[in-house]
């Protein structure tokens, strides 16, 4: 029963990430947790699922980067569909190179991620 529950939230989470990468977010919205959506029963399942999501968007970087540099520009993001990387491009790239890397896009979903916290 308890791998059933971890399939099923896996699969959530899944479907929760490829979402929020394909659709525009409108900039009014207010974040949701994913501690809203999927009830953790403990720490490690919530890190085993922010690994497997990171992982994921780690393949996505990797397919979308068609000149195989390790980084994306604006252009690549954008002929690859992923909407979250190319709205927010300027904000990831914190040094504004006009490429960012995946430690770059890591650390601004990271940042994200405790600003929604801190609401």
């Amino acid at each position: 029963m308890q791998t059933l529950y971890h399939l099923a939230a896996l699969a959530a989470l899944t479907g929760c990430a490829a979402a929020a990468l394909a659709q525009p977010m409108a900039p009014t919205s207010t974040p949701v947790s994913l501690n809203e959506i999927l009830p953790y029963k403990n720490g490690a399942d919530k890190a085993l699922l922010h690994y497997r999501a990171l992982q994921r968007l780690k393949k996505r970087f990797d397919a979308a980067d068609m000149d195989g540099n390790g980084n994306l520009s604006r252009e690549e993001a954008a002929k690859a569909g992923l909407g979250f990387i190319q709205r927010n491009f300027d904000h990831i790239d914190t040094r504004q190179r006009g490429d960012i890397s995946f430690d770059d896009l890591k650390a601004y979903v990271i940042q994200r991620r405790e600003e929604a916290r801190s609401r």
